[in-house]
C-alpha cells in the first residue's frame, strides 16, 4: 500500500466508524437526525474508500489479490453499497446500524493483520475459473451478511413488541423477515454456484493447484447446509418466526469464520506437494 491509499483507509476506516457510532445514538440514546448523519458518513466513507482502492490499484502496481486488505475492502465496499440501495430500494430501514459496524471491523481486520498470498494473483489468472469461484463465493457472503443485518433488526423488534412497545427506528416486522428472506436468497444462489465450482476445482482442476486435503471448501458446506435448511422452511414450508432468524445469524458466523480464519491451500506446480506460502505478514 502507497501512502495515499493507506492514509484513505484510515479516513475510511474512522468515517465508518462514525457512522456506526452515530446509528448507535440513535438506537439507543433517542438522538433525533443522528440517523441521517450516520448515514451521511457511511456514504463519505464509502467514496473515501472507493478513492483509496482506486489509488492502490493505479499507483501500487501490486496484483489485484495481493494480499486480504485488498480482498476485503472490495468486499465491505460492496457490503456497504448494498445495504445503502436496500434501505432505499428495499424499504428495510436502517440496515447501516449493522452494516457499518460490520465495514468497520472487516476493514480493521486486515490493517491490524494483513495477508499476502504469493503466487495466488498468477493462478487465478491462469486459470479464470478459480476467480469466478471466489468471486461468486464472496458476493454470496454479502447476501448472507446483509441478511444477518436483516434478522437481526427481526429479533430486536420481536423484542421490544414482546415488552409492548415498538422500536420506530427498526423496520417492521414483515419488512425486516422479508428482507432477511430476499438477501439470504441471493446470497445462497452466487454461493452455491461459487462452493459448486470450488468443488470441482478441489477434484479435478488443471494444475491441480489446490491440495486434496485443502480444508477451506470443506469448511464452507455448514454454512450451505444452515441456510439450505433456512430457505426450505421458509420459503417452502412457508414457517416463521424468530427461531428462523437465528439460523440465518448462525449461518453467517459460520461462513465468518471459515471467510477470514481458514485459508486456501495452493500447491506449487502440477503434482507438486509442496505447498505455495500463505505467510501472515506485519508490514
Amino acid at each position: 500500500m502507497t501512502t495515499a491509499c493507506t492514509v484513505t483507509l484510515g479516513i475510511a476506516l474512522a468515517l465508518y466508524l462514525a457512522a456506526a457510532l452515530l446509528f448507535q445514538g440513535q438506537f439507543l440514546l433517542r438522538k433525533n437526525g443522528w440517523d441521517a448523519l450516520g448515514r451521511k458518513s457511511l456514504g463519505v466513507g464509502l467514496a473515501v474508500h472507493l478513492i483509496g482502492m482506486i489509488l492502490h490499484l493505479g499507483l501500487s502496481h501490486q496484483p489485484l489479490l495481493s494480499n486480504m486488505l485488498v480482498v476485503i475492502s472490495w468486499l465491505v465496499i460492496v457490503l456497504v453499497i448494498t445495504s445503502l440501495l436496500g434501505e432505499r430500494y428495499a424499504r428495510v430501514r436502517h440496515l447501516g446500524l449493522l452494516s457499518a459496524p460490520l465495514a468497520f471491523l472487516g476493514l480493521l481486520y486486515p490493517l491490524l493483520m494483513p495477508i499476502r498470498f504469493e503466487k495466488a494473483e498468477s493462478i487465478l489468472v491462469q486459470y479464470p475459473f478459480l476467480g469466478v469461484h471466489v468471486v461468486l463465493t464472496a458476493l454470496g457472503h454479502i447476501g448472507f451478511a446483509l441478511s444477518f443485518c436483516a434478522a437481526i433488526a427481526y429479533l430486536i423488534q420481536h423484542q421490544a413488541l414482546k415488552k409492548g412497545r415498538l422500536n420506530r427506528y427498526l423496520p417492521p416486522l414483515d419488512t425486516a423477515a422479508e428482507g432477511t428472506f430476499r438477501f439470504a436468497g441471493g446470497g445462497f444462489s452466487l454461493f452455491t454456484l461459487g462452493l459448486g465450482m470450488g468443488v470441482i476445482w478441489l477434484f479435478g482442476a488443471p494444475g491441480e493447484h489446490l491440495a486434496g486435503e485443502d480444508i477451506k471448501i470443506w469448511l464452507a458446506m455448514p454454512t450451505w447446509l444452515v441456510f439450505a435448511v433456512y430457505l426450505y422452511l421458509r420459503g417452502i414450508s412457508q414457517r416463521h418466526g424468530r427461531r428462523l432468524k437465528w439460523l440465518v445469524v448462525a449461518g453467517f458466523l459460520l461462513g465468518l469464520i471459515n471467510l477470514v480464519g481458514v485459508r486456501h491451500d495452493f500447491d506449487e506446480e502440477v503434482g507438486s506437494a509442496q505447498p505455495v506460502a500463505i505467510t501472515d505478514e506485519l508490514a
